[in-house]
């Protein structure tokens, strides 16, 4: 019996089971693990650490009639999606586009089987991996992914925090969204130490990415589930705080591109002061130049000048 197959029986009774299975129960009830105690434990620990991986809820119990014995189940209500409210027609685009993309490297297949099964979609009879001919097409377009994409796609899944280190810091983060953009994954989540929104860029990960704590341990904003990251965040410099003063008849659609969480002072004359995170100075000065005399970007110096200096620069190229 391969791996393959042993984590699909694996996955089935712990789906089934009324109660949590010890780790004696498992082994006497899933074929393909040793008899051997210590290889088993080896080979058990590895399945499970893979199918968290994969984002299955898996979770750790104890039976109240063997308080000292520790189980595993798989809750349905964390393993099935609520109904999304999809028309037939979102469904056959769905399909479309996931068999138009092609996800590489590290990513767990599974996973995105796994939700697209959950989704109604055409995923084939087993849904297992398999090496396409040279001849057979592969998709329209190839995601490259990896080890923090993957765990990323699950903490997101399930609302499990998770922790790595960023920029020299060690981060606890909400994972809200995760999104890809001009080849790169990009996380967006609450991050506790900065107590705000914060954007990471996957491959600057410092430490590899662990979940940590239970599953839906937050509320995620409804913002978050939709909106993509703004160009201004998806640069590659190092992060700046914007102060950016917008004009009471202008404020409204402020609110509406920004958020009303970059909201920070309101003035006597209506007008408004946001804070913005920006990693793309050149973007977000685009963005701000589409307000004309209605927005001034406050700080940090550096991004002002950069504002004045490209003024100047147009200004003297029409005289």
């Amino acid at each position: 019996m391969d791996r393959l197959e042993r984590l699909v029986n694996l996955v089935a009774a712990l789906l089934e089971t009324p109660r949590p299975l010890t780790r004696f129960e498992i082994g006497e009830r899933i074929e393909g693990y040793s008899a051997d105690p210590q290889a088993f434990r080896r080979n058990f620990e590895r399945d499970k650490d893979l199918l968290r991986q994969m984002g299955f809820p898996l979770v750790t119990e104890t039976d109240p009639g063997q308080p000292e014995e520790v189980g595993y189940r798989i809750p349905r209500e964390l393993y099935e999606l609520p109904d999304p409210g999809l028309e037939d027609a979102e469904l056959a685009a769905l399909r479309l586009a996931a068999s138009a993309v092609q996800v590489e490297g590290e990513w767990p297949d599974e996973a995105v089987v796994m939700a697209l099964r959950k989704l109604g979609g055409a995923v084939g009879d087993t849904g297992r991996r398999r090496q396409a001919p040279a001849s057979e097409p592969t998709g329209l377009a190839a995601l490259p992914a990896g080890e923090a994409a993957a765990t990323a796609f699950a903490a997101v899944a399930e609302r499990r925090r998770v922790t790595f280190t960023y920029h020299g810091e060690e981060r606890l983060v909400d994972p809200w969204r995760l999104s890809f953009h001009r080849g790169h994954w990009y996380l967006a989540g609450m991050d506790h130490g900065r107590a705000g929104e914060r954007l990471f860029r996957l491959d600057r990960l410092e430490s590899p990415m662990t979940p940590t704590g239970p599953a839906a341990a937050f509320a995620r904003p409804d913002r978050a589930q939709t909106a993509p990251p703004p160009a201004w965040r998806l640069g590659e410099e190092e992060e700046q705080i914007a102060r950016l003063l917008v004009d009471a008849d202008h404020v409204k659609w402020a609110r509406q591109a920004l958020g009303e969480e970059a909201l920070r002072e309101t003035r006597p004359d209506g007008s408004v002061v946001f804070e913005v995170a920006v990693t793309s100075p050149a973007s977000f000065r685009s963005f701000v130049l589409g307000y004309l005399e209605h927005a001034e970007i406050l700080g940090p110096p550096s991004l002002r000048a950069d504002m004045v200096s490209w003024l100047q620069h147009i200004a003297g190229a029409r005289q």
